[in-house]
């Protein structure tokens, strides 16, 4: 889940108008008696102030409703489709003996994410498996409801296995408060390195701690018009906004872990990351994916490292920050 908003900002201004007085007659000039004076126009009424801007909906306001909102699916790159929402994503990658689903999203994808993979020519009760990026409601809202619907196993890696079952968030977001979601059977717990086959495609597990505890970087390698690509999906951006991140009594070692993470996860080298929050990056793409533009408009293997360098400054800033703060 993204970070949430700061406090909003409210614009105030005030106006003064002065009213404007009509015609005065020239000096020596009299008024017949039988008209009475030219009245003054009257005052010009001030204009009410403007109102406060309308307040920006939160976070998670905003992924529950337009975040959640049903988009055209689509193939992205070989074997991988999108079939999430607007800005919350759920992958449906396909296989010969069956489909693997990663994250399944808001509780308000129950009925967007079957739509979509329907409407692409697939079918759901053919999932098989289910994976997640991370525990959080944004992100698996709607495994329980798949699980029931497909009977597909759920696996996950770690602490999130235990937030999953429980249904209950278990990350440094709950500092800031939270949702949680209908619990669900974790039939599999993954460990860092692990490997998910499903008939000839291959999911490696990197765990790379911060944003929760188990939160989980999925690679696999796909073909796409005859040319290889090494695929990550990026779910793990580290520790939201507003998180303490030093002297964190739950976590007491998150700063590092998640620097940690970060320089970890330089060892990977995708052609292709593709995100788990994704409108901006679909933004003026989606035609170029579906007309088979090559390469694909979304190859971007210089952008990873960059990606990592730039996560890496700016978790290390607020680190700096909430040292510097604390009192001496």
């Amino acid at each position: 889940m993204p970070p949430r908003p700061g406090i909003r900002t409210v614009l105030a201004a005030t106006s003064l108008v002065l009213a404007g007085c009509g015609p005065r007659p020239s000096t020596g000039a009299t008024v017949p008696p039988s008209q009475p004076p030219p009245a003054a126009p009257a005052p010009a009424a001030a204009p009410a102030p403007p109102a406060d801007p309308p307040a920006k909906p939160s976070t998670s306001d905003a992924l529950h409703g337009p975040g959640s909102a049903a988009v055209e699916p689509f193939r992205v790159v070989g074997n991988i489709y999108y079939v999430g929402a607007r800005n919350v994503a759920s992958y449906l990658i396909t296989t010969p003996n069956g489909h693997i689903l990663l994250d399944t999203g808001t509780k308000e994808m129950e009925s967007v994410v079957p739509a979509s993979i329907e409407k692409l020519g697939f079918h759901r009760k053919d999932i098989k498996i289910l994976l997640s990026g991370h525990a959080h409601w944004d992100h698996v809202g709607g495994h329980a409801a798949m699980r029931r619907a497909t009977g597909a196993q759920v696996m996950a890696l770690g602490d999130d296995a235990v937030a999953i079952e429980a249904g209950a968030d278990r990350s440094p977001l709950v500092e800031l408060g939270t949702e949680g979601w209908a619990p669900v059977h974790v039939d599999r717990v993954l460990k860092d390195g692990d490997t998910v086959t499903l008939g000839g495609t291959t999911m490696t597990a990197v765990w790379a701690p911060g944003h929760t505890p188990g939160c989980t970087i999925w690679t696999t390698r796909v073909t796409d018009h005859a040319r290889p690509y090494a695929i990550a999906f990026y779910a793990c951006a580290g520790p939201n906004l507003g998180v303490t991140l030093v002297h964190n009594p739950k976590f007491p070692t998150l700063a590092e872990d998640s620097l940690a993470s970060f320089r970890k996860l330089k060892r990977l080298h995708p052609d292709i990351v593709l995100w788990m929050h994704p409108e901006a990056q679909f933004e003026g793409k989606v035609e170029r994916i579906k007309a088979g533009e090559t390469p694909h408009p979304l190859y971007d293997p210089a952008g990873w490292p960059k990606l990592l360098d730039d996560a890496i400054a700016g978790l290390q800033e607020r680190i700096d920050d909430q040292r510097a703060a604390r009192p001496r």
